[in-house]
């Protein structure tokens, strides 16, 4: 499938977004969201606390604004049963640091991976990095594959209601291909992070690398889910496309660039509460079709193709790489990562 412009203005005009999925409770349940102080990923965790989850966890990078997020939710819900936890997506000993937290849980239900960053300028993170590629795909592989054996534990001990594992990506992952150079590099990632070819995917403008970093967001899902076990107990993993929203993910954008943005969200973004509907949806919508789910990428209140590039055999083999050299460098990062890949998920 290709995101044609008439497909994309169509998507994304007034009234086209359906309301929020009804009749869903989330009564005993423990849900946790990344990037959860701003925009759809605080609207996520609205939606959430409205269906009275036992537990909430909204992750963020600043405690202050972690803070006031949490006092706000509080004020506009009533909902009490939240936790802050602090995480940068940026250090993966962070991300590691939560390892113990999630073992402590009484059960994990839900985990929507909403944090992300659209740079602008080219930044190496400590751990060695582009920082679009670490915040977006690497760190949030490494903190999904942490979370799982709670998930899957979760499943085996509440068999009736499948865990959900969310990974909230955009549609313009329709708009790139991965060259061909680093599908056949000796390491892909490797080739993808490089700082020449980083650079020029990021000052080229266009958000390139913004849209790589979530075409390589719907293989890991893609990937992750065939590595799961096929029957009960077992987790559901999608990535979901909000659309195209009117968020701060944009907001390192300057000149020609920026103007361009300002000018489409006038004219037809959405707000950051209509797109967090999709991700409800992915995380809780249509449980009777739980199988439709698995793999899926989610738009618009329903299960999609993704792109072209994806199922082509050059996608494939892209996506098979990926999986490879992700499970080698969440494996180096953390032994525990290892473990959970060498317990749970097969390598075939």
């Amino acid at each position: 499938m290709k995101l044609t412009e008439e497909r994309f203005r169509a998507e994304q005009r007034p009234g086209n977004m359906p309301p929020p999925v009804e009749g869903v409770s989330l009564t005993g349940q423990v849900a946790m969201i990344t990037g959860a102080n701003t925009g759809i990923g605080y609207e996520t965790a609205k939606h959430f606390a409205t269906r009275g989850p036992a537990k909430l966890i909204m992750i963020c990078r600043s405690e202050e604004r972690g803070q006031s997020a949490l006092a706000r939710l509080t004020s506009e819900t009533g909902f009490v049963n939240v936790e802050l936890w602090i995480m940068d997506l940026k250090s993966l000993n962070s991300i590691k640091a939560t390892k113990e937290k999630v073992d402590k849980l009484d059960r994990l239900d839900i985990l929507v991976e909403n944090a992300s960053v659209g740079r602008y300028v080219y930044e190496m993170t400590p751990d060695g990095w582009e920082s679009t590629l670490q915040v977006n795909v690497v760190g949030a592989a490494l903190h999904i594959i942490l979370n799982l054996p709670k998930m899957l534990e979760t499943a085996e001990r509440y068999p009736k209601l499948t865990p959900r594992i969310v990974l909230v990506t955009s549609g313009a992952h329709y708009t790139v291909d991965l060259p061909a150079e680093s599908i056949h590099a000796q390491n892909m990632l490797e080739y993808l992070n490089s700082e020449e070819y980083s650079r020029q995917a990021i000052e080229t403008g266009q958000g390139s690398r913004y849209a790589e970093s979530k075409l390589l967001e719907v293989m890991f899902i893609r990937a992750l889910q065939s590595h799961l076990p096929t029957f009960s107990p077992t987790v559901t993993c999608c990535s979901v496309s909000p659309g195209f929203c009117n968020t701060e993910l944009t907001r390192e954008a300057t000149g020609e660039e920026a103007e361009t943005i300002r000018k489409m969200k006038e004219a037809m973004a959405l707000s950051s509460e209509e797109g967090s509907r999709q991700v409800l949806y992915a995380a809780v919508g249509d449980r009777v079709q739980e199988e439709a789910f698995r793999g899926a990428y989610v738009a618009f209140t329903s299960v999609q193709e993704c792109s072209d590039f994806i199922l082509s055999d050059e996608g494939q083999r892209a996506e098979r790489k990926l999986w490879n050299e992700l499970v080698d460098v969440v494996s180096k990062a953390d032994g525990r990562a290892k473990a959970v890949i060498r317990e749970y998920l097969s390598l075939a």
